[in-house]
């Protein structure tokens, strides 16, 4: 599994870059210019997925039974769920910080609450799957019944969300003295309060606002790129 390969390389990664700048960059609506699981659920789920997405909007449900639902609704196999995510538009500034991030020797990982298999499509298509992934894992049943289960989830998650990403971005090697993360929306919120830097665009960046939490706008992701290495040789 994506997941668990990539992690074990982040940990080796991380003992490398002592001392350092790490990023952490959410995915759906960051590095893609869509929510790439909503588009998922729009295209192939049971119109049911959205009565799920309001009682999580509303605070009724976490985001992990929200989206445990949601992904039983969905009427399409591995396949073709493969082809549609690998199609899906992105943010081309992705490219420039993944290339600017390794020749830094910074490590760049992706936090998601979204669908692995989605995710790995999309750096497949691109070429950017050396880059550490954490999401939520989507599989399907000999009956072609698809499910999700959560391989980074906290039971002391303040969010309740499928990938505690507060967790994952913590837990790190304490000698990165610098922790940017970036990110546009509800799933980036808890974390975000926790970061040294933080870009915010989208409902995060209003967010942002209400609680009074500095951040970085940005539109794109080589906005975010040129002010973290806003001066050559030197990262923000």
């Amino acid at each position: 599994m994506l997941n668990y390969q990539i992690s074990k390389r982040q940990n080796q990664v991380l003992r490398k870059c002592v001392g350092q700048t790490q990023v952490f960059c959410d995915f759906d609506g960051t590095i893609t210019q869509v929510d790439a699981t909503d588009a998922v659920l729009e295209t192939f789920a049971l119109p049911a997925w959205r009565e799920w997405e309001q009682r999580w909007v509303d605070g009724e449900i976490t985001s992990q039974e929200c989206l445990s639902r949601q992904v039983e609704l969905i009427r399409a196999d591995h396949e073709t769920v493969v082809r549609f995510a690998a199609d899906l538009p992105i943010d081309e500034g992705i490219l420039a910080l993944n290339r600017r991030c390794l020749e830094q020797h910074i490590p760049l990982t992706i936090l998601s609450d979204g669908l692995d298999l989605v995710v790995e499509a999309v750096l497949r298509r691109h070429d950017l799957l050396h880059i550490p992934v954490f999401s939520n894992h989507i599989r399907w049943d000999e009956k072609g019944i698809p499910s999700l289960s959560f391989p980074f989830s906290m039971q002391q998650c303040e969010s309740g969300a499928g990938t505690c990403k507060c967790s994952l971005a913590q837990s790190s090697d304490p000698s990165f003295f610098r922790t940017v993360y970036i990110g546009d929306g509800r799933s980036d919120q808890c974390v975000s309060g926790k970061m040294q830097t933080l870009f915010a665009k989208g409902s995060l960046r209003n967010w942002c606002e209400a609680q009074k939490i500095t951040y970085f706008p940005f539109e794109t992701l080589t906005d975010v790129t040129e002010r973290i290495f806003a001066t050559k040789g030197q990262v923000l």
